[in-house]
């Protein structure tokens, strides 16, 4: 089974893609982590042709979950998939979660780059603003494999 999980920061993507990894056994990858090559010295962005590469080994698996905001990058990951989930909740719902997100990487030493609050806001709304209708634009392709949560 091959499982895309899209939606907006702090909307349970992680979460639901580990639940369903822990009954059926496929492995997870997120796309933050692709996106990023994590060291102690600092986070190294990935160019897009590196990406490609990562993507494309995970893609031609026979079973896998991909989880994450990003959509420009990486379409094919929607072609391949058996099932799409979106992840969608209220915005209310949504702001609980990244306060939620946010207090845990404070807490526990999570990436830098989520140290800080406003740069969740800052995806949230651009999710709000653009990104939710590109993408259910994008997924009118595959309707027939499209699930919202709300």
């Amino acid at each position: 089974m091959k499982i895309r999980i899209i939606g907006p920061v702090g909307s349970g993507k992680t979460t639901l893609a580990h639940k369903i990894a822990s009954t059926e056994h496929y492995p997870v990858t997120s796309l933050d982590d692709l996106n990023w090559e994590r060291h102690a010295t600092g986070d190294r962005h990935r160019t897009s042709s590196e990406i490609q590469v990562l993507l494309q080994v995970i893609i031609e698996q026979n079973d896998w979950i991909i989880e994450g905001a990003q959509f420009r990058e990486g379409q094919d990951c929607f072609a391949w998939a058996d099932v799409i989930y979106v992840s969608d909740p209220p915005y209310y719902k949504n702001l609980y979660y990244i306060l939620k997100r946010w207090l845990s990487n404070r807490l526990h030493g999570g990436p830098k780059q989520y140290r800080h609050l406003r740069l969740f806001f800052k995806w949230q709304n651009n999710w709000l603003k653009n990104d939710r209708n590109e993408v259910y634009r994008l997924l009118k392709n595959y309707n027939k494999k499209v699930i919202i949560i709300r």
